[in-house]
């Protein structure tokens, strides 16, 4: 009887706690928001169940959201700023909504109120102090995984358009990217993404995925949110609130918190580049809960961002989903928009993770070597929403368009081209030697070719050839490269070549400056050298690039030293030569192919000797030449970007002419263009200097200054300077030279994008004049020889 009294009181014991807890779960309810006109999902709207503020929560990127009651749900409310509140009854039964929201047509009505008294001020003054705190890359360290997909299509205004391009790709739309990536961080800026997984349709082998991973930043929290070529203000920054005009639509309370939602758009006649949409700030630190934010002012190309943040570990706030719309407003037509859409899931989040800075490469992003062979199991296992219907015609139709027609072969192709090259099979044509024009020359016609990865993987031979239609000379040469390590940029070469160097040209950025830039084209001083070298490129010192290099030259000059036509002697000069450029935390994408460089924050440091070496092999020249720089670019908060050169060179001893430093000037009437990190005013050969030191100077306030309408001129400054000495030489010499001994100095003034002109629809070409002003000591007498006018060009998708 007591073993059964028990047994009772046992049993009787658990059915009270069931049935306590069958009572106790919650009315579970889940739905999505879209466009009524467009069925795009809405993210951030504001749900509200049954007209109680306590209960309401905000839809996810994706326009979903759901929610747990203790009672039955019998209403749901939605609303969004520029759309109408939607309210639907639903009944016990229902467990899923989809609410279509139709924009609304009335012209949202402004509470005019003194400035002292907004109550978005004091929110904001909130979330400016605790902007460090909730700054997600000020945490010390963290690790995650994302799933990342971006889908591509055209949208039409006109419905028998859409049906008609949904026949044409058979339902699919025109491109999709999948990607699953893990990124690490250690503060304060050490990075390192890995995409581990890549799909893109119509190919098998996509190797440019790995540069498709920042096209939007990852958290909302830097003072300038760099969109596309363009810097904007960000509305949480010191000084945004007399930027910008911040307005309280709404406040909620999410359990013991409250989200208030903000908008916010550029005050009137302030001159900025700005954004606009709306913040919903979460009195838990004022932090970011979620943001949308789109340019105020609109160019060829618009862009939506979208980003929402998790509260994790009852610490941090985190980006959890990231969204981007790319709109092509008039591409291919202004009916018809080109629009790509990605979505970035984070998850996997983990912090205070025991990096350190040897964890991390010089790579800053690099394709895993499984990434595009990835089976199904592995997508299903990171997708976070299966594919739609349409995105699975996508990838079947596009993957046998381009394995019919080969999109692989074409993409490789493009990747050649970007590096100079056309490919063929077995052979890459150089396309930077078809065609070359300097002014000594006049136009060069010729070919270069090279053996590619169909003969041997990491070896290439190849040469050149061209004829000077102004000088009547041929030139040629050819060269042998061996790839060691492709990820190091490990290579080495042998090289001959019967060719041309313009005088001060020897050594520093030689190639660059000659035939790689408009600068080269200015030449009519050369020397014609036969040279053969040696040479072996590579990365060491994590962000350090080195070459070095053995060289032995037969060097003719080809200019007169007087008037009686008198020339120099030839000469031969066998040189070795170490060049070594660092680019603190350069951005390196490795393609799998090769590494790509996204540029650097930090300055750029240049350094260069040669050691001439008299004896071997016949050199005749015993010399130490030293060449140093340093360069940067940076965006200053509402004054535009600046840009520096630092530079300058030493020889020990006497050298002929062609080796000294001399052509840094670019004044030219017959071809007046701006070239930078050169002296507008300065003609090219006009100084020579065995010692230098020259500084350049550029600030590009954009049209931060001045701007009406559509005409927005792109102003910038320039300020260069110049000392040179020459002691060693004089032996050598047999020509008129001059010094600059005393300071060259020069101003400038570049009204850029004065005409305008429409780019493939997707950006504009800007046709503008610089003005450029020579004074001191080495100006001339007359005013019109110290002036000089420079075209200049610039591209901006706005």
């Amino acid at each position: 009887m007591k073993d059964h009294y028990y047994l009772t009181t046992l049993l009787i014991f658990f059915l009270v706690v069931f049935s306590s807890s069958l009572h106790a779960q919650p009315f579970y309810f889940s739905g999505q928001v879209v466009d009524g006109q467009n069925q795009e999902p809405l993210a951030f709207a504001t749900i509200v169940f049954n007209q109680n503020q306590q209960w309401a929560v905000m839809t996810d990127i994706d326009g979903h959201f759901n929610y747990y009651a203790s009672q039955p749900i019998t209403a749901v409310s939605s609303s969004f700023i520029g759309y109408t509140t939607v309210t639907a009854t639903v009944s016990a039964t229902e467990k899923n909504i989809r609410i279509a929201m139709q924009p609304s047509t009335e012209k949202l009505q402004e509470l005019i109120i003194p400035l002292s008294e907004n109550p978005a001020h004091r929110i904001m003054k909130e979330v400016l102090a605790n902007k460090a705190k909730n700054n997600p890359e000020k945490i010390a360290a963290f690790q995650y995984t994302s799933y990342n997909k971006m889908v591509m299509d055209i949208k039409s205004q006109n419905s028998d358009d859409t049906i008609k391009l949904k026949e044409l790709f058979k339902g699919g739309n025109l491109f999709l990217m999948e990607s699953v990536t893990e990124r690490k961080f250690l503060a304060p800026d050490w990075n390192e993404e890995v995409v581990k997984a890549t799909r893109v349709s119509g190919l098998k082998n996509p190797t440019f995925a790995a540069l498709a991973t920042d096209l939007q930043p990852f958290s909302f929290y830097d003072d300038n949110i760099k969109l596309f070529d363009l810097y904007y203000l960000n509305p949480i920054s010191k000084g945004s609130l007399s930027k910008y005009k911040f307005v309280l639509e709404d406040s909620w309370s999410q359990g013991s918190d409250t989200i208030h939602l903000i908008s916010y758009k550029p005050l009137a006649n302030k001159n900025f580049e700005g954004l606009q949409g709306v913040l919903y700030i979460n009195t838990n630190t004022y932090a970011i809960q979620n943001v949308i934010a789109t340019p105020f002012e609109k160019g060829k190309m618009d862009i939506k961002i979208q980003q929402q943040y998790v509260f994790l570990d009852n610490t941090y706030w985190f980006p959890q989903q990231l969204n981007y719309t790319v709109t092509m407003l008039a591409s291919p037509s202004v009916t018809q928009n080109i629009v790509m859409e990605g979505k970035s899931y984070i998850d996997g989040v983990q912090f205070d993770v025991p990096l350190q800075k040897r964890d991390f490469g010089r790579i800053t992003v690099r394709m895993d070597e499984n990434a595009s062979q990835q089976d199904s199991a592995f997508w299903n296992r990171h997708r976070v929403l299966p594919l739609q219907t349409a995105e699975i015609q996508t990838y079947m139709f596009l993957d046998s368009i381009g394995h019919k027609y080969k999109f692989d072969q074409v993409l490789n192709g493009l990747d050649k081209f970007s590096t100079g090259k056309i490919g063929f099979k077995y052979v890459d044509l150089d396309i930077t030697k078809m065609l070359i024009y300097n002014e000594f020359e006049g136009f060069r016609l010729g070919l270069g070719a090279y053996t590619n990865e169909d003969v041997f993987k990491n070896l290439s031979f190849g040469g050149f050839i061209g004829y000077g239609l102004k000088d009547y000379r041929w030139k040629y040469g050819f060269e042998g490269i061996y790839k060691i390590s492709p990820i190091d940029d490990f290579t080495i070469g042998a090289k001959y070549q019967n060719n041309l160097v313009e005088v001060g040209n020897h050594g520093f950025e030689y190639s660059d400056r000659l035939f790689g830039g408009w600068r080269g084209i200015l030449a009519y001083r050369m020397d014609k050298i036969e040279e053969s070298s040696v040479t072996a490129n590579f990365r060491m010192l994590l962000y350090g690039r080195w070459r070095l290099s053995l060289s032995n030259s037969k060097i003719s000059p080809l200019y007169d030293f007087d008037q009686e036509g008198g020339s120099f002697r030839p000469y031969t000069n066998t040189q070795f030569s170490v060049n070594f450029r660092y680019a603190y935390k350069e951005k390196l994408v490795n393609t799998g192919k090769r590494n790509v460089s996204m540029g650097t924050v930090y300055p750029v440091i240049h350094l260069s000797y040669y050691r001439g070496l008299d004896g071997l092999l016949d050199g005749s020249l015993k010399y130490n030449k030293f060449e140093a720089a340093v360069e940067q670019s940076f965006f200053v908060k509402n004054l535009g970007k600046s840009t520096y050169r630092l530079e300058g060179g030493y020889i020990d001893s006497p050298l002929p002419y062609g080796l000294l430093f001399t052509g840094e000037g670019s004044y030219d009437k017959d071809l007046p263009y701006l070239i930078t990190n050169t002296f507008q005013t300065m003609r090219p050969y006009e100084f020579l200097s065995d010692t230098y030191v020259s500084v350049f100077t550029s600030h590009e306030f954009g049209s931060l200054l001045f701007k009406t309408g559509k005409f927005q001129p792109q102003i910038a400054l320039h300020n260069n300077l110049s000392w040179g000495n020459l002691t060693k030489s004089t032996s050598y010499l047999l020509m008129p030279y001059r010094q600059k001994d005393q300071v060259f100095m020069e101003t400038g003034l570049q009204l850029g994008n004065l005409i305008s002109m429409n780019y493939l629809n997707i950006g504009s070409l800007g046709l503008g004049i610089g003005v450029f002003y020579r004074y001191g000591p080495t100006a001339y007498p007359g005013l019109n020889d110290n002036v000089a006018l420079k075209l200049a060009f610039n591209f901006s998708v706005k």
